[in-house]
């Protein structure tokens, strides 16, 4: 007799969408009640089933009782993670997840390909002061055009969707901290993000999941056959370099909280984890071992490097930027035809003139878009998506 071992994993559902943007009130960002969850458009495919940790703290009752027994266990906090929320690198539809994991864009909106009709460019980057709710810069303003209004804020915190067999859940405000682009020989590219969320809200009548639906056609994505790599000392041309997998992460300086928001929400909702400490982004290459010396002279010597990984798909694209880094290990692997795995950290300059330079970086390569923030780290795509992820989707 055959023994059935089908999943039923396939039936899970999964949504994203920003939490509010546009017009927001205090319900509507942290310790708020607003139920602001996912709906036409915001389905998403994703590679594996994410994770809602449901952590928790308890005050345990510990007083005198006679006996060699605690008077039980009442909860004083929820402190809920999502994790793994992992996707592949799909031509269109990933715009929400690079924006919440690395932190800003333009607030203008995606820039139309001259070159390509039907196309725009969005660039995101990695904003140096950190990521947080927040109200809108004169500059960011003016930008915004005649669309602003005053109660508007910049938020990159996402409300992330599971659709279950007894209920949905709706984790919000979730700050993405963990933050992962991948990919290596024969496998597509995969981004995958870990955060902490507020709270979770569990909707037992599933009644808000009827209304998702795909925002985009997810049957496409890139490889790493797609990709090109150039690195170079900085100042010094680009040169194309042969790798065979590499993985750029990125792990924001957020407050390790278990603070919860006093008398919002019960008293049991997280507060918000502000921008705390360093951030640390590093970029992985594995490489050809023969380039072991050049590499080796490299980390001996502090070079700093430059790096820009490309990936085109007919007319859509996947860049990421690197203006700075150090390599900091280099590890042979003799296995094989045998490569080195390097390991480099992104830095941030220390002077006016390296800092102008910072700003004027992949000029060329970012085909004249400027940097919404001058940073060390930003990622582009081209695609057919016109919308504005820092507005709403507007």
């Amino acid at each position: 007799m055959l023994e059935n071992t089908a999943t039923q994993d396939f039936k899970i559902e999964h949504a994203v969408c920003f939490e509010k943007q546009l017009q927001a009130t205090e319900s509507d960002i942290y310790g708020g009640d607003a139920d602001n969850w996912p709906g036409q458009g915001d389905k998403l495919p994703t590679e594996s089933n994410a994770e809602f940790q449901k952590g928790a703290e308890y005050y345990t009752d510990a007083a005198m009782n006679g006996t060699q027994f605690n008077g039980g266990k009442r909860k004083t906090a929820e402190l809920p993670t999502v994790a793994s929320l992992a996707v592949k690198g799909y031509l269109q539809g990933i715009e929400r997840i690079l924006l919440a994991g690395l932190g800003y864009a333009s607030v203008a909106g995606p820039s139309a390909d001259a070159q390509k009709p039907g196309f725009c460019k969005h660039l995101f980057v990695v904003p140096p002061q950190g990521k947080n709710q927040r109200g809108y810069t004169a500059a960011e303003a003016a930008k915004a055009g005649t669309a602003y209004s005053e109660s508007d804020i910049i938020n990159t915190y996402l409300c992330v969707s599971q659709k279950l067999g007894p209920y949905a859940q709706h984790a919000r405000n979730v700050a993405i901290k963990d933050f992962e682009i991948a990919c290596s020989a024969k496998a597509p590219l995969q981004i995958t993000t870990s955060g902490p969320a507020e709270r979770v809200d569990k909707e037992p009548s599933k009644e808000s999941a009827k209304a998702w639906s795909f925002g985009a056609d997810y049957d496409k994505w890139f490889q790493l056959s797609d990709f090109k790599c150039f690195l170079a000392p900085k100042g010094e041309a680009l040169e194309k370099r042969s790798i065979t997998e590499f993985s750029l992460k990125i792990s924001h300086g957020l407050s390790d909280d278990n603070t919860p928001t006093g008398t919002s929400n019960d008293g049991l909702s997280r507060a918000e984890p502000l921008p705390s400490g360093k951030s640390t982004i590093t970029l992985d290459l594995t490489i050809y071992l023969h380039d072991k010396k050049l590499y080796e002279d490299w980390q001996d010597n502090e070079t700093i490097l430059q790096c820009h990984l490309v990936a085109n798909r007919g007319s859509y694209q996947f860049s990421l930027f690197l203006p700075r880094l150090q390599i900091t290990q280099t590890t042979p692997n003799f296995d094989g035809a045998g490569s080195v795995q390097m390991t480099m950290e992104a830095s941030w300059p220390p002077g006016e003139e390296e800092l102008a330079e910072l700003a004027q970086s992949f000029a060329t390569e970012r085909y004249g878009i400027e940097w919404p923030q001058t940073s060390v780290v930003g990622v582009m795509v081209v695609n057919k998506e016109n919308r504005n992820p820092m507005r709403g989707m507007e």
